[in-house]
């Protein structure tokens, strides 16, 4: 059981990676359009389409990673209740063996 009890703070972590590297794209997004902009300036060639397909390829990336985000939360919603319904066996399994023992003048 005691395995069970140790997944919610790596469920918790692993959410928190994910929203930390959502961040990341973001800048990476922002990085990567002004460089491409500064770059082109420089050279005085247009390298609006190379960024266009830089963005949509990032875009593209922060949708998938959007979508592993949503599995996150669904299974850190589901571990979750699953801890909530072994809590509740295990207490009910407790008070079952307290009346058992209590009914039978037995300790163990």
């Amino acid at each position: 059981m005691s395995m069970v009890f140790n997944m919610e703070p790596t469920v918790e972590k692993l959410e928190s990676m994910f929203l930390k590297s959502e961040a990341d794209l973001e800048y990476i997004q922002r990085r990567l359009k002004l460089d491409f902009i500064n770059s082109a300036a420089k050279s005085g060639c247009p390298a609006e389409e190379d960024v266009t397909v830089m963005l949509e390829n990032l875009k593209s990336i922060k949708a998938k990673h959007s979508v592993l985000r949503s599995q996150v939360s669904k299974i850190t919603d589901a571990q979750k209740e699953s801890m909530e319904f072994i809590k509740n066996r295990l207490n009910s399994a407790t008070e079952l063996i307290k009346h058992c023992q209590q009914t039978s003048d037995l300790e163990v």
